[in-house]
């Protein structure tokens, strides 16, 4: 295979990592503008190695240099700062290269509706989103909960995450991270998209309506975006009605990530960073732990991907850029402060 990865930040480097674990043959093309992301391991940690030699990647200087030198690629990754994402998109679909973006997809709705166009009409094309929450077993274990009514008929939801900026990568000034930065396409909404997409993930099936919601920039983190973000949902099927809370923040310590729910027969958290569901039914209390390493998300999500890609077959509209499509204009809404009566 020949895989190309736009971008080596943190996240291109771990797609490299297990690019190689998953296809050790392939050969890896690299477009990378800026070398300030030192040699990291799974952990985010600084390694001494040259990756060029490590994992004989060939660098090229732009897009346009795979036409140049006819190199046939079978698919990319897109692993730049957000703002960059729909432009590369669009031009790896043109030039028929299915493409795997990062999440969010963009930063802003511009040139939106040429990509979902240019979807419609390049239909073959194989494109996937990022987001590595749809492979976590304690999600997918929810998904079930839910959809069976363990507890009962869900009345309340709660989803928190919660960490400081300046802890997300160490070996890194936070203030120079895509994160921090507006013209990157940064702030809490956004560099935490996750949680809006498996909220729509988990409750595909209801209505979700925006009640109440405000952002805001309130702690000393030297950054120019939003570090927090409430909101109430509501989750509406049929006659039932679901209030949910969806609580977002860039300078939590120790950070939190947890999705709590109430229902008429017992109720639950999921802790996301102890990979662990706690269910407590007629006075029981029940705790269910995985036992999964972080980056194993990854390597099944690319996995994934790359068997798609293989075996040439489409990827559903609701794991593609049509979905990466509907959560960013989600998000981009809730970035306007809202309150309804």
């Amino acid at each position: 295979m020949n895989i190309l990865i736009i971008g080596l930040g943190s996240i291109g480097q771990r797609h490299l990592r297990n690019l190689k674990k998953i296809s050790p043959k392939a050969q890896i093309y690299v477009l990378r503008k800026k070398f300030t992301t030192p040699a990291l391991d799974d952990s985010n940690k600084i390694i001494n190695c040259d990756l060029k030699e490590k994992y004989a990647i060939k660098y090229i200087k732009n897009l346009t240099d795979i036409i140049k030198n006819k190199i046939n690629l079978d698919c990319a990754l897109v692993c730049t700062p957000s703002s960059q994402h729909v432009a590369q998109a669009i031009w790896l679909i043109k030039n028929n290269i299915n493409c795997f973006v990062e999440k969010p997809l963009g930063s802003s709705l511009k040139r939106i509706d040429e990509l979902r166009s240019l979807l419609k009409k390049k239909d073959k094309i194989i494109t996937m989103m990022g987001f590595q929450m749809r492979f976590n077993p304690v999600i997918n274990h929810l998904k079930k909960i839910i959809k069976n009514s363990i507890i009962g008929k869900i009345l309340t939801v709660n989803i928190h995450n919660g960490e400081n900026l300046a802890d997300f990568h160490l070996y890194e000034d936070y203030k120079i991270s895509y994160a921090a930065r507006k013209e990157l396409g940064g702030g809490v909404l956004l560099s935490q998209i996750h949680e809006i997409d498996y909220m729509l993930h988990l409750f595909e099936d209801y209505k979700i309506t925006n009640k109440y919601s405000i952002n805001s920039k309130i702690s000393d983190l030297k950054i120019n975006v939003e570090d927090i973000f409430l909101g109430n949902f509501f989750l509406t099927r049929n006659k039932q009605k679901i209030l949910c809370t969806l609580n977002l923040n860039f300078f939590e310590r120790p950070k939190k990530r947890t999705i709590n729910i109430i229902g008429t027969k017992g109720s639950l958290e999921a802790c996301l960073n102890k990979n662990k569901i706690t269910i407590i039914t007629n006075k029981k209390k029940r705790n269910i732990n995985f036992n999964f390493n972080r980056n194993q998300i990854f390597i099944d999500e690319l996995n994934f991907f790359i068997s798609k890609v293989i075996n040439k077959k489409i990827i559903n509209k609701d794991m593609s850029l049509l979905n990466g499509i509907k959560t960013l204009k989600f998000a981009l809404k809730l970035k306007k402060p809202l309150i309804t009566r």
